[in-house]
């Protein structure tokens, strides 16, 4: 057999070989590689708790991720990103007869995601209704109106095209005996969002009474507030 002859052998032989299904435990593979197996596993030493910083041993189990280059890693744990309470400074929002929907920004926070997530973002706010000077209680028997929502940013400026976790709270009195106390706005909101930086951008807001000037008021926002960010990472 002649040297052309045999070189054509070795590049048949090891072109079948790189196109070929590997089996383990089965000699029938479906794909490139393929275990097969009751209760079968695939074990890579450097994503161990030894090798792999995210794998923090233990019996927690981790994700595995893989990225566009199909390249495997273990995921970010999921966990709290932040848990703050009295953000800021009380803010006051008022608003006139036919002024329509008036707003303020109350506190801006911003958080990073290592990897794509589900963003659990929880809230709360006091609110404290009075008179449009701020001086007195309101006794006047019309209903106030107060919301709260959020933006999201990039860390800076918020993207006020859409808002998100709108709650509000309906608000009258007459001159009587009354509980006393902060009324609460609060909502949780779940978002997917992508690796970077994002900003949350708290929003107050009344609307205004439409009847006369003893309409008008003011809403104090923020006298007791918190917020709870979560990430569930993908």
């Amino acid at each position: 057999m002649n040297k052309l002859n045999i070189l054509l052998i070795l590049v048949l032989f090891v072109t079948t070989i790189s196109v070929a299904q590997v089996g383990i435990g089965t000699t029938n593979p479906q794909e490139t590689l393929h275990v097969s197996g009751v209760n079968s596993t695939v074990r890579v030493d450097g994503l161990n708790s030894s090798s792999h910083s995210r794998n923090l041993g233990g019996s927690t189990n981790y994700n595995l991720m893989v990225d566009s280059e199909g390249t495997m890693t273990l995921g970010k744990q999921s966990g709290e990103l932040l848990s703050v309470s009295n953000l800021a400074s009380p803010v006051v929002v008022q608003t006139l007869p036919d002024s329509g929907l008036n707003s303020e920004e109350l506190y801006t926070r911003s958080f990073v995601l290592e990897e794509r997530a589900l963003v659990v973002i929880t809230f709360y706010v006091t609110v404290d209704f009075k008179t449009y000077d701020g001086t007195n209680m309101i006794d006047d028997g019309r209903a106030k109106v107060a919301h709260n929502y959020f933006y999201l940013g990039d860390g800076t400026t918020a993207d006020t095209t859409k808002s998100y976790g709108m709650t509000s709270v309906v608000y009258s009195n007459v001159n009587c005996d009354t509980a006393t106390g902060y009324i609460y706005n609060s909502r949780s909101m779940t978002i997917a969002l992508e690796a970077g930086t994002h900003s949350i951008h708290l929003q107050g807001a009344v609307y205004g009474g439409g009847l006369n000037s003893d309409a008008a008021f003011s809403a104090s926002f923020g006298n007791g507030d918190r917020l709870d960010i979560q990430a569930i990472y993908l």
